[in-house]
């Protein structure tokens, strides 16, 4: 089974499960408080309970970089907010194809959720979004706290500042314990071999969540969890399609 056909049958168990607790009396859970997803471009006191600070820019050095599918440099894609204990997570990674490949040396897509189905694309990613995803079919929750939600491996293959987005939900989206969350998200810039922009450029950007003005903020809808059962195998399938 492939990994797009494995989301979408395991999401299908997850809503089944959903509706018999419904029909058994037990009332569907309402949205919960924001969670924040980032891009920290430097790892450093980041886990899974823990984070160090968050860069909007990090400048680093990769002599001769070239495409060989293998990580030259991890970054973390990160929540902090209203996170508890997480039963699943979606988070599609939007980057340039022709700078930066995702790479499977490097890459731990379970970190706040040991144990969990892991639903990530398969690596190495060379298409320009690569989708980091895991859900507890049963078992679980995973850690609570701000901290770390995957960490990615980066195969880098051409120097300049590289950008790094996150896909509006239901493509990126959090649910724990307590149900789906609206989501905020960020993004994270890495200047290979030269030096990021300091004076009005993106050093200067806010990080989402440092203040209420200036960041790209996107609210999941009440049924996120929901709409993210019913499309899964949908955007997976038509995302590849269009590429």
């Amino acid at each position: 089974m492939t990994k797009r056909r494995a989301l979408a049958a395991a999401i299908g168990v997850s809503v089944a499960l959903a509706a018999a607790s419904s029909f058994a009396g037990t009332p569907p859970a309402e949205a919960q408080g924001v969670v924040n997803f980032d891009i920290d471009p430097d790892t450093s006191g980041n886990s899974a309970t823990s984070l160090g600070t968050i860069e909007s820019c990090v400048e680093i050095t990769v002599p001769a970089p070239a495409f060989d599918d293998t990580s030259d440099y991890n970054i973390d894609i990160v929540v902090f907010g209203d996170t508890q204990a997480p039963t699943d997570y979606y988070a599609d990674l939007v980057y340039d194809p022709t700078e930066v490949h995702i790479a499977g040396p490097g890459t731990n897509d379970l970190i706040k959720m040991p144990g969990a189905l892991p639903l990530t694309e398969p690596r190495p990613g060379s298409d320009g979004t690569h989708s980091f995803a895991a859900l507890y079919p049963s078992g679980g929750p995973g850690i609570p706290g701000d901290g770390t939600l995957a960490r990615v491996g980066l195969d880098i293959g051409g120097s300049g500042v590289l950008t790094f987005t996150l896909s509006g939900p239901p493509r990126t989206a959090y649910t724990s314990v307590a149900g789906p969350h609206a989501v905020t998200l960020g993004r994270g810039y890495l200047a290979v071999n030269t030096d990021c922009p300091s004076v009005g450029g993106i050093a200067e950007l806010p990080q989402v969540g440092a203040s209420g003005a200036s960041n790209r903020t996107v609210l999941a809808a009440l049924g996120a969890l929901v709409l993210l059962a019913l499309t899964a195998g949908a955007w997976y399938a038509g995302r590849r399609r269009a590429t």
